[in-house]
């Protein structure tokens, strides 16, 4: 017989709802999104903390105190999630980020968007070119893992062509705002937090659990476009060709050689020979790759301007890129943790395994659950990475009771939040593309929103067949 709950635990947990839906609101709002998480962990914690004093309950924040005194233990907590994850995943999401920013500060990374765009110049059908324009850029996302950077690539390189063929301007941004739908990659920072939590290499996640899945969900999202870009463009006026003023000088766009597009490529060649998957005798981490590859570039640049000197600066832009990566990235991760830590440790997602399993649903039903709700939350935040680390962290938890592993629901959390980001009228990408072809973000949620559905529906359905 399970032990009656003392009917403060309920209570807490009715509380601890209705911070969180505080939290959401105050994200809504515009509050900074870091310190609305660590203030509404500081306060989650507290409530439970209170709670397990008056009930007798053991507080499951931590096993002994750090500090030896509760007010000053909040920021002991936080202070271990900033050593832990500066030394692990933020180490590797900002490694990544720093290779991104000497990528495209070198040009490499426009090099590499302009060949892979070249094949698709044959093409004649123009809505035909628009769906192989979206798994051409998906492709890239890849190697190019900001989707608001990626977006100004292709914005650049595909946006005059495809309008050029006669396509609606809407219909080209709004195909270009989901180019990173999918966060694929090692490079991608929600893939590496989703990796992390689910205990495998990055590389791992990418090959055996992502890439079975996204080889089904890309031709379904690029059938989509297909088929409602042209329903929606029957449904409007003719309207004036939109130029993209200015965009140009947002991306570099140096003259560099041609091999320049394989040098975004590199580190995931390394990853994917140097693992468990090929060369098993030799193991290479993707700090280690990025580095490599880092140094490999900037030898092509000495040789290229013919000037150590110059070669060598170039390293700032990496660094640059890591300390951006830190101060927007990392911090919200840790940001996240300290939110998570604070909900369970009210026992709310304790109590939700509960109610689901009393209430006879299985492991699809949650996932489908989780989906929603960090669709939610991506919908009302604009920021995919927000509420998938916000949630990550909880994934074990309620796995493990339900008898699955970890990256059986977090595969889905991840690619979801993803998803669901664009067809966020507040993403960051999509004020980016709307901006860019001025257009409403509005309009191009509506493009966006019937392949981006269809997309989180074929992606549930289909992970639940493989895996």
């Amino acid at each position: 017989m399970e032990p009656v709950p003392h009917p403060l635990e309920r209570v807490t947990q009715l509380i601890a709802i209705l911070f969180i839906a505080l939290t959401v609101f105050m994200v809504v709002r515009r509050y900074q999104t870091h310190a609305t998480l660590f203030i509404s962990g500081f306060a989650l914690l507290i409530l439970a903390y209170v709670s397990a004093r008056i009930t007798g309950n053991p507080f499951t924040a931590y096993e002994h105190s750090p500090t030896g005194w509760f007010g000053f233990d909040l920021f002991a907590i936080v202070k271990e999630s900033f050593s832990t994850r500066l030394a692990k995943i933020g180490l590797i999401i900002m490694a990544a980020g720093g290779f991104a920013r000497y990528m495209s500060s070198i040009s490499a990374s426009t090099a590499l968007v302009k060949l892979s765009v070249r094949p698709l110049s044959n093409l004649k059908n123009p809505y035909l070119l628009l769906a192989f324009a979206y798994a051409v850029g998906q492709t890239l996302n890849i190697f190019v893992p900001s989707a608001a950077g990626l977006a100004m690539l292709l914005l650049v390189a595909m946006y005059p062509t495809l309008v050029e063929l006669g396509l609606r301007p809407v219909s080209v941004a709004a195909v270009i705002g989901t180019t990173a739908c999918l966060d694929l990659g090692p490079a991608s920072g929600a893939s590496n937090v989703a990796a992390s939590v689910s205990g495998m290499e990055p590389v791992v996640y990418f090959v055996r659990y992502q890439l079975p899945v996204a080889v089904f969900v890309i031709p379904v999202v690029a059938l989509l476009h297909f088929l409602w870009q042209r329903f929606c463009d029957k449904r409007l006026p003719e309207e004036p060709e939109q130029a993209l003023a200015g965009l140009q000088d947002e991306v570099p766009n140096e003259n560099v050689p041609g091999f320049y597009a394989f040098l975004p490529i590199l580190p995931l060649v390394l990853l994917l020979v140097f693992s468990p998957l090929v060369v098993k005798s030799i193991q290479v981490d993707v700090v280690t790759a990025m580095l490599i590859s880092l140094f490999f570039s900037m030898g092509c640049e000495a040789i290229r301007k013919r000037s150590l000197r110059e070669a060598l600066a170039g390293i700032v832009h990496f660094f640059k890129g890591m300390g951006d990566i830190l101060a927007k990235v990392v911090t919200l991760i840790v940001a996240a943790e300290t939110f998570a830590t604070g909900v369970k440790a009210t026992g709310l997602i304790d109590g939700l395994i509960g109610m689901v399993q009393n209430a006879g649903m299985g492991s699809i039903a949650m996932v489908i659950a989780l989906v929603l709700l960090i669709g939610f939350t991506t919908l009302v935040t604009g920021s995919g990475n927000a509420a998938l680390f916000s949630f990550a962290n909880m994934i074990p938890g309620i796995a493990s009771p339900m008898g699955v592993s970890t990256v059986t629901m977090m595969l889905p959390a991840q690619l979801a939040a993803g998803l669901f980001r664009s067809f966020s009228p507040v993403a960051g990408v999509i004020i980016a593309v709307s901006s860019a072809a001025n257009v409403s973000p509005f309009a191009i949620v509506k493009r966006t929103s019937v392949p981006m559905i269809g997309g989180v529906i074929v992606m549930v359905i289909v992970h639940a067949l493989i895996h």
